[in-house]
């Protein structure tokens, strides 16, 4: 074998494949003589290239070279907006410690930047956190898995600077999501997770658990990855899990159902009782501001103002997509 060659070999031999369309013929026309190069020359040689044509190039080299990997996450890094993440749907059990041992099988964890996000009272998790990793590589490795199983539940994960915008998505989601009522107290929600993947892939869910005890609250939501996965689920509204009858819909249904009388169905002089499911009467019946009966929902306090905010507040953020 040629000893020339071979010391070539060896010297590119890195730990990173080389693409199958980075063109050999330009490794072995590398001149022997490139140490006599200045900066300068290499600009020249660089400048009449488009972005065409240099591309190819540096990711080959990339992959090919730490030194140039180092290189090029000094620049992308700087920018923390690009290496921070976004995680939804989390269950009320896990910690930061959960979600920090999760992503770091992509990659370095910034991890002073990667936190659950708790209520102050309880100490239990709010449904989201926060992923920063060290370097940009990690990021984009990471969203390639948007949907990762933790604690039970199926969570999405996005470039934190995206943010929740976007009124495409929200249609699309619409039409993926459904609402699952009068569920027993005691169903975790593995079994949820378990049972409702039968019909589809689940992008989110199942979300609605309460936040202080991680028990069933007599209702959820799971967004499917598909509208077929969706349909399919609803062909049969009345399932049966665990000797537990439940009941399924699109989540929409509820936009379509307008009160009649008083706002909140109560008037003055009245008993607390309505259409909008705020009332004494629909509390007791396991339904959700107008999703659907059911008889595992906890009676509602004497005064009923604090509560209503606080349940108002916990649909806002069982619906957030």
């Amino acid at each position: 074998m040629d000893l020339t060659k071979k010391r070539k070999t060896d010297e590119n031999g890195g730990a990173y494949p080389v693409p199958a369309d980075f063109s050999n013929a330009a490794v072995a026309a590398q001149p022997s003589s490139v140490g006599i190069l200045s900066h300068e020359d290499a600009e020249k040689i660089l400048e009449p290239f488009t972005k065409e044509q240099i591309l190819p190039i540096l990711r080959a080299a990339v992959l090919r070279h730490p030194d140039v990997l180092e290189a090029v996450r000094t620049v992308a890094d700087a920018d923390p907006l690009q290496r921070k993440l976004f995680v939804r749907g989390l269950g009320w059990e896990t910690t930061t410690e959960k979600l920090r041992q999760v992503f770091s099988s992509f990659g370095e964890l910034d991890e002073a930047n990667t936190i659950v996000i708790t209520d102050k009272s309880t100490g239990k998790s709010k449904g989201y956190g926060f992923v920063t990793f060290k370097h940009i590589d990690a990021a984009i490795l990471a969203l390639k898995e948007p949907n990762k199983k933790i604690d039970g539940r199926i969570t999405v994960t996005q470039l934190a600077a995206a943010g929740n915008s976007g009124n495409t998505h929200s249609t699309d989601v619409a039409m993926r999501k459904i609402y699952v009522g009068n569920i027993p107290f005691e169903i975790s929600s593995e079994r949820l997770l378990s049972y409702f993947s039968m019909y589809g892939e689940i992008e989110e869910g199942p979300l609605g658990f309460d936040k202080q005890s991680g028990k069933a609250k007599g209702f959820a939501f799971f967004v499917y990855k598909t509208e077929e996965g969706a349909r399919a689920s609803l062909i049969d509204p009345m399932k049966i899990i665990d000797g537990h009858q439940v009941i399924c819909k699109l989540a929409t249904d509820n936009k379509r159902q307008k009160p009649s009388g008083p706002p909140g169905g109560m008037a003055p002089g009245m008993p607390n009782s309505g259409p909008m499911g705020m009332g004494a009467s629909n509390y007791g019946s396991g339904g959700y501001m107008g999703y659907g009966p059911g008889p595992n929902m906890p009676q509602p306090p004497q005064q009923a103002g604090k509560g209503m905010v606080e349940d108002m507040e916990a649909l806002h953020q069982c619906m957030m997509v």
